[in-house]
């Protein structure tokens, strides 16, 4: 790249040096539940994306959340600085594992709001898990993202580096206070990333990369929207509802 282009590919259906589908083991042990609401579905190492950055590695995340509404909804009792409604924070430690920024009570599924679920969000949260391991098998054999027919293959990745751009996720829900968003009223071109800036502390995220939750899982957000800010090493997740 040159003259300051930022690197930008759309719809990846094959694999490049720097991508790796179903990362094992990227949770700190410290929380393993974590991989109850966590499903990791590729790894990008950000060379790809800044030579700088080469060895920094992020996950991309499906949460098994919400059947129905938005992730977060429903345990406003806690959220805070890093998570809430639509959107979640992570930590990425220096040898590129993730901590989480909340506690496990912020996901419905979690054992102590078990009486506020039913069994439709049961069998929801059960269904995910066996898509994904289903696709993650069918992946090792065939080198494929295969949720439904197996003549129809889906992107590793929807977009990989680039701007920011509007959409739902720019309004469904406030960012959580830790962080600050701004985003012009229209959406504006001939501005840096739409017009959309997100920041921590006064440092700017880059945005990373997004995938449609159904490519891995057969279900989820219709694009799941990855942030990276290196100094503080917080990864960024928010979900658009097509």
């Amino acid at each position: 790249m040159s003259n300051g282009e930022k690197y930008h590919k759309e719809e990846i259906g094959e694999l490049e040096e720097g991508l790796m589908p179903f990362p094992e083991d990227v949770f700190l042990s410290s929380q393993p539940w974590l991989s109850n609401y966590l499903l990791p579905l590729i790894s990008i190492d950000l060379g790809l994306l800044r030579k700088d950055l080469k060895g920094t590695v992020l996950h991309i995340l499906n949460p098994t959340e919400p059947y129905e509404g938005l992730i977060g909804e429903e345990t406003i009792d806690f959220h805070n600085e890093f998570c809430g409604e639509n959107w979640i924070a992570l930590e990425l430690t220096k040898d590129n594992k993730y901590r989480f920024l909340g506690e496990e009570n912020y996901f419905l599924s979690a054992p102590i709001h078990k009486n506020k679920t039913d069994e439709e969000f049961i069998q929801h949260i059960k269904k995910i898990h066996q898509n994904y391991k289903k696709v993650k098998t069918d992946f090792k054999s065939k080198g494929q993202l295969l949720p439904w027919q197996e003549d129809n293959p889906q992107n590793f990745l929807d977009r990989l580096g680039g701007e920011m751009w509007h959409g739902n996720w720019t309004n469904t829900s406030p960012i959580p206070s830790g962080f600050e968003m701004t985003v012009a009223e229209v959406s504006d071109k001939e501005l840096p990333n739409d017009g959309i800036l997100i920041s921590y502390k006064g440092k700017e995220f880059m945005y990373v990369a997004e995938v449609s939750g159904y490519s891995y899982c057969g279900e989820g957000a219709d694009s799941i929207l990855m942030f990276y800010e290196p100094e503080s090493r917080i990864v960024l997740f928010t979900y658009d509802w097509t």
